[in-house]
């Protein structure tokens, strides 16, 4: 009993709470407070009706009806690709509208207890991985805390991303092949970057047919669930479009936008966290050359498959961040 109740464990604890503040007050700042009526006329909601209507969306049918049903479509936008990952809609659907007729007004805090347990399994599975010193609990906290400062996009996906790649680090640190093809193989359904955490089982393990294997069950539960738009998984336009995005920021666009708004990108986006990686680089010499691999991996993804100011995504490296930090001489 003396050895559960300590500082750390403590920090732990609160920890929980400090993320569903956090998470509870993002909604509440970024879901929008006002309704349509009729034509171009909105009214504006108090707090009661804010959670009703964001109930409404949670368990409306339209709100998965496109991604669950869609066919193979490419038409050039970003959501197209959202095809492949109707499986985490079809659950969060199935979620939301169990918990409704429990409860009409269960949803808007099923949506927010989800999502806040999520980010704190993240720090658990983190802190059972790397045995986290109290400095870096902090940390994710405070990194947390800044992402969800900002108007984000696609944040679910991103969250249960980062979730996914903590177990994956869990299950490659305590060789756990079984648990780590689970993890993988639900989180390539969750989004299509979930690939990348394959390259996590190298971190730790350097058996070449183990991660035959683990790709192998990853690709084979991918394809099965997505088989009825092969043909446009196999269209790299599908998952990287082209065409210029409505309302999104990409390197076509880096000329026509000012020199703050791109200084405030490029540091949100890409020095903060990926500074942060690269002075752990040299500052402690990493010699685990898969790490590097995998955060090159990620540099690009993020430069050329996604929006420039998504900030939501850089919350699928934070377990690797806070990893490099343990990582000292360790090839």
């Amino acid at each position: 009993m003396k050895n559960l109740i300590n500082e750390k464990n403590l920090i732990l604890f609160l920890s929980f709470f400090l993320i569903i503040f956090v998470f509870t007050n993002y909604i509440q700042d970024n879901a929008s407070r006002f309704k349509l009526v009729k034509d171009n006329i909105f009214i504006q909601l108090n707090n009661f009706e804010f959670k009703d209507n964001m109930n409404q969306i949670l368990i409306a049918e339209e709100t998965y009806n496109k991604i669950i049903y869609g066919g193979c479509e490419i038409t050039g936008d970003m959501q197209d690709r959202h095809k492949v990952r109707w499986v985490k809609s079809y659950f969060l659907k199935n979620v939301y509208q169990l918990s409704n007729n429990l409860n009409n007004k269960l949803p808007y805090y099923i949506n927010i207890l989800l999502h806040s347990f999520l980010i704190f399994a993240s720090l658990i599975f983190l802190d059972k991985t790397l045995n986290l010193k109290k400095k870096d609990i902090v940390f994710f906290l405070l990194y947390i805390t800044f992402i969800f400062q900002n108007g984000l996009g696609e944040e679910s996906y991103s969250i249960f991303e980062m979730f996914f790649s903590s177990m994956a680090l869990f299950a490659s640190k305590r060789k756990n092949i079984l648990l780590f093809s689970i993890t993988t193989s639900l989180a390539v359904l969750n989004r299509e970057s979930g690939f990348i955490l394959i390259i996590i089982w190298l971190i730790f393990n350097k058996n070449y047919k183990q991660i035959l294997f683990i790709s192998s069950i990853t690709s084979l539960v991918f394809i099965f669930a997505n088989f009825k738009i092969i043909n446009c998984i196999i269209d790299p336009k599908f998952f990287i479009p082209l065409e210029p995005q409505v309302g999104q920021i990409s390197l076509s666009d880096v000329n026509s936008i000012g020199l703050f708004s791109l200084t405030k990108i490029l540091l949100i986006n890409f020095i903060i966290p990926f500074g942060i990686i690269f002075n752990n680089f040299f500052r402690i010499r990493i010699k685990n050359y898969f790490y590097i691999v995998i955060i090159i991996v990620y540099f690009f993804t993020f430069l050329i498959a996604l929006p420039l100011h998504h900030v939501a995504a850089r919350l699928i490296i934070l377990p690797l961040i806070v990893l490099s930090f343990y990582l000292e001489n360790k090839k």
